[in-house]
């Protein structure tokens, strides 16, 4: 028994469909089949049962968990070599949310293409918790994510803190404020007041959501209950339907790259931060201390390090230089 029968036991076991697994494997359905008949042989043991349909026994269920384990480890001797090496061959597989991979890896994965052209990168996306599943289970090598992470063990570099905005449709400030609305825009450009938009409509994440928990938390302090009018697990759609004149949102200030642009006929969004600091947000990357993190796994720490610093002085300049525009007004 070698890699090779592991790989292709562990690919039927997921399919429970010998076809299926032949076809992902690229072999043929009776090779498939002659490789576990092999293993069943050598171990001297069953490991699926065929009838009514194909299904894992005790011991092939067992042999599961002891398979991805050898195979895991067997990765990780091989990522280290290469390091050793500078070989840099292997897969990088990286956790982050939609909406964070939008905004953030447009920027970075050329870069890391480029200087790890022969490293195979693969990508998961989901929630906080579902990427912290896939953490645990040594399906992704690192993450990215918002702060607090709640798995143990796991070992965390701060990528950027950011601030959480309320966007706002241009159409909402010039109703509720009239002829004070550019006054009222410059004042909360440094931190808006909450309470000016109690019967207006909020188009937010859905609860369970990090960023969502930090908006409750911050409307319960401030007694504000929001005029809720849609909930969706796509900050991209919330992001829209403010584009669109639908509703407020409130994201991170990372996620506003991923806003939509407006039409010709649409005065677009104001973008107001919260400055309370419990709406203050910390990205990091994280991965497990128990695992050896390689070497190119780090530089893509480094470069989206890189990216955010970079992304954060240009936002700088730019509202400085909006600042200076408004003075000289």
């Amino acid at each position: 028994m070698n890699f090779l029968h592991l790989k292709y036991f562990l690919m039927v076991a997921e399919e429970l469909n010998i076809t299926r697994a032949a076809e992902r494997l690229y072999i043929s359905q009776q090779s498939l089949s002659n490789h576990i008949s092999n293993m069943e042989r050598e171990l001297n043991v069953k490991l699926f049962t065929r009838s009514p349909k194909l299904s894992l026994t005790y011991a092939g269920d067992q042999l599961v968990q002891t398979a991805t384990q050898i195979l895991d480890q067997y990765s990780q001797f091989l990522t280290k070599v290469g390091d050793i090496n500078r070989h840099y061959l292997g897969m990088l597989r990286v956790g982050i949310s939609h909406t964070c991979g939008l905004a953030l890896l447009p920027d970075v994965l050329p870069r890391f293409r480029e200087e790890f052209p022969m490293v195979e990168f693969s990508l998961y996306e989901g929630n906080s918790n579902q990427l912290e599943d896939e953490l645990s289970h040594g399906r992704v090598d690192l993450i990215i994510c918002f702060q607090p992470i709640m798995m143990e063990g796991v070992r965390t570099v701060s990528l950027t803190q950011q601030r959480l905005m309320m966007v706002v449709p241009k159409i909402f400030t010039d109703q509720l404020f009239g002829a004070q609305a550019e006054e009222t825009r410059a004042q909360f450009a440094q931190g808006a007041d909450i309470s000016a938009f109690q019967q207006l409509p909020f188009v937010l994440i859905k609860r369970g959501n990090r960023t969502r928990n930090i908006v409750d938390q911050y409307f319960s302090r401030y007694y504000f209950k929001p005029k809720l009018i849609l909930e969706t697990e796509n900050t991209v759609t919330t992001l829209a339907m403010a584009q669109a004149g639908v509703g407020i949102t409130i994201c991170p200030e990372l996620f506003l790259r991923a806003i939509p642009a407006a039409p010709a006929d649409n005065k677009g969004v104001d973008l107001f931060p919260l400055s309370d600091p419990s709406t203050f947000s910390r990205l990091v990357a994280g991965y497990r201390g128990d695992r050896y993190l390689s070497h190119f796994g780090e530089r893509f720490i480094d470069l989206a390090q890189e990216s955010l610093t970079d992304q954060r002085r240009i936002a700088d300049v730019k509202s400085r230089e909006k600042e200076l525009t408004n003075k000289s007004d």
